[in-house]
C-alpha cells in the first residue's frame, strides 16, 4: 500500500499546509497526519507517534523534490501540494534526498502525469532508501559504542 492510497478523495488534494504554523510537528506535519491518516514514515515504516523520541523525528517530505520539480516545469501547486507530501522519520528524509527524476520538462503536467511520477519516484526512493538504511544499520552493527 502506498502512503498516498489513505488521502482524501472528496477535498481538493492540491491544497498547500497553512503557512501560519510553526514546525512540522505542531504545525503543517500534523495538518498532513491528521488529513491522511499517517502516523509512520511511509519508507522504513517506523511509528511517529508512539512515543515521544519517534515524534521529534517527524519531518514532511516532497516526494519530487522542490528542485526537480522546477527543472521539470511542474507547477507549484502540485510540487508543493499535499498530492506531492509524505510523512518521514528525519533518516529516511535526509537518505538519497537529493536524487534526479528520470523524467523530462513538459510544457504541461495535468494532476494524473504528475501522480504518475511522484508514484515511479516513491518507488525509486524507497528503493533507494532501503539500500542506504541496509549500510547505516550495518556500520552501526560494526562499531563498539560502547556496548
Amino acid at each position: 500500500m502506498r502512503p498516498f492510497d489513505s488521502y482524501p478523495k472528496d477535498e481538493h488534494q492540491l491544497r498547500r499546509p497553512p503557512k501560519n504554523l510553526d514546525n512540522c510537528r505542531h504545525g503543517y506535519g500534523r495538518d498532513i497526519q491528521i488529513r491522511t491518516g499517517q502516523t509512520r514514515c511511509a519508507y522504513c515504516g517506523i511509528s511517529l507517534v508512539d512515543e515521544y523520541c519517534h515524534w521529534l523525528l517527524m519531518c514532511v517530505d516532497h516526494v519530487v523534490p522542490t528542485k526537480e520539480a522546477e527543472r521539470l516545469s511542474v507547477p507549484l501547486d502540485l510540487a508543493n501540494g499535499l498530492v506531492n507530501h509524505v510523512l518521514a522519520c528525519s533518516g529516511c528524509n535526509g537518505f538519497k534526498n537529493r536524487h534526479a527524476v528520470p523524467a523530462e520538462p513538459q510544457k504541461e503536467w495535468t494532476l494524473e502525469q504528475f501522480m504518475k511520477l511522484r508514484d515511479e519516484t516513491f518507488l525509486n526512493r524507497k528503493t533507494l532508501i532501503a539500500e542506504r538504511r541496509a549500510e547505516e544499520i550495518a556500520f552501526f552493527d560494526s562499531k563498539p559504542w560502547g556496548r
